[in-house]
Parts: structure tokens; sequence; C-alpha cells
């Protein structure tokens, strides 16, 4: 028979047991509950970068049609029309009996295929921009915004970075500027267009901006119309890991700025 002290000892053996098999119990519940929860975190990460993927690739892929939208009108309306006036001018010239005006016709049509190839030059340069290759990151920007000025749009321009970049950076940050000021001449009839490229740390900031008309870029970016330019900026701000964020009215014009991480 047990001794008061014994069974007292009994007690708190056993309810030392049962505390650490209690304890045990809640830390093996624990592990489980945080497991299930960090792999309902991680499974809702890995969702999130295939629906993000999902969204890029929609992009590129509304982007490439655009682009080929885009060439396909340049060709039709520009290559095309002209082309048709060039050959009406020259069927002319054999129903002629003036030699002065066979000499106008033929400079007429002269004329009008010497604009023919700067069409076709400048098609070629928006499909692969040589200039990158044979002037740099920084002067191709530069002769994009000095072409915009010759047709009576002010550009201002600001470029002070240290990175050397890729060349699909380079090419895609380049693209994203065309875009974005080929938008404004087309749909906000802006009087100024700046372009600021600068680098703090580790992080390029660009911004294109416009004193144009604006536009409702919540509603823009969330219909149809994105096509218009934006899903190709979206796209390319994508492949070159860069955060973009827009911004638009009638008083203040729009305003585009990218930010990315580089090398410092």
């Amino acid at each position: 028979m047990e001794t008061p002290g014994e069974l007292e000892f009994t007690q708190l053996l056993y309810g030392g047991l049962a505390f650490v098999l209690f304890l045990s119990l809640a830390i093996v519940l624990f592990i489980l509950l945080y497991q299930r929860k960090l792999h309902s975190q991680l499974q809702k990460m890995h969702d999130q970068e295939i629906a993000y993927q999902k969204e890029l690739t929609s992009l590129v892929v509304r982007s490439q049609e655009s682009e080929r939208d885009r060439i396909s009108r340049d060709l039709h309306d520009e290559i095309g029309v002209s082309l048709s006036a060039a050959k009406l001018y020259i069927n002319q010239i054999q129903y002629e009996t003036s030699a002065n005006e066979m000499v106008q016709l033929a400079t007429d049509a002269s004329d009008i295929i010497g604009n023919i190839v700067q069409d076709i030059r400048q098609i070629a340069q928006n499909l692969s921009p040589l200039i990158l290759e044979n002037f740099g990151f920084s002067q191709a920007i530069q002769m994009l915004l000095t072409r915009i000025q010759s047709g009576g749009i002010r550009t201002q321009c600001h470029i002070d970075f240290s990175t050397q970049l890729d060349k699909e950076t380079e090419l895609g940050l380049y693209r994203i500027v065309q875009e974005a000021t080929g938008n404004a001449l087309k749909h906000a009839n802006p009087s100024l267009i700046e372009v600021s490229i600068t680098q703090e740390n580790r992080i390029m900031k660009l911004s294109v901006s416009d004193n144009g008309t604006g536009f409702d870029y919540q509603k823009t970016a969330s219909g149809k119309s994105q096509s218009m330019g934006l899903s190709g900026i979206k796209a390319r701000a994508g492949l070159v890991n860069g955060h973009l964020e827009i911004t638009s009215s009638a008083q203040t014009g729009t305003k585009l700025e990218l930010t990315i991480p580089v090398q410092s």
C-alpha cells in the first residue's frame, strides 16, 4: 500500500507526464497548422506568379498584334496610297504631248517615290532600331525627341545614369519611350513632351510626360482601348522587371514613371 508521500509523487508524475503529452500535442498541432499555412501561402504566391506570367504573355501577344496592325496600316495608308499616286502620274505621262507637262509629272512621281523610300526607312527603323547599335541608348533617345521636335512639338530631355544596360533592357526602354511619345502625339495633342532617365543607387527611373489632353487611365487600362499602346508599354515594363505607374488628367496631361532594378 502506497504511503501518502508515494501517492503524491505518483500524482505529480502522472500530472507531469500528462502536461508533457499535452504540450507535445500542442507543439505538433502548431507545427502542422504552421506548415499548412506556409503551404497555403506558397501555393497562393505560386498561383499569383502563374497569373502574372499569363497576364504578361497576354500583354506581349496583344502588343505584337497591335504592332502588326500598325505596320499594316502604315503600309496601306501611306505606302499603298503613295504608290497608287505615283503610278497615276507615271501612267499619265504617256498621254501628255507637252514636254513641260511630262517633266512635271515625272518630277511629281519622283517626289512621291522619294517620300515612299523615307516611309519605308521609318517603318524599318520602328521594327529594328539600328540607331541603338550605331549611336547608343542615350543618343538614340535624344534623336527620337529631335525628330518629334522637328514636327513643331517642344521637347526636353534629361539623361543621367552610370549603369551599362544590356541590349534587351535598352531596347525595352527605347520602345517604351517610343510608344509613350507616339501615344501622346497621336491622342493628346501636346505642345511639350519631357523625357527623364536617372539613376539612384541600384534603381533606374524613366519618366515620360506631356502637357496634352490626358485620358481616364483606369477606364482605358481595363477596357479594349488598351490596345492603343498601353498593352505594349505594360508588357515591356514587365520584361525589364520594372514597376510602372501612369497618371493622367485633363489638367496636367499624362505622366509615365517606370522604375527598374539595375546593377550599380
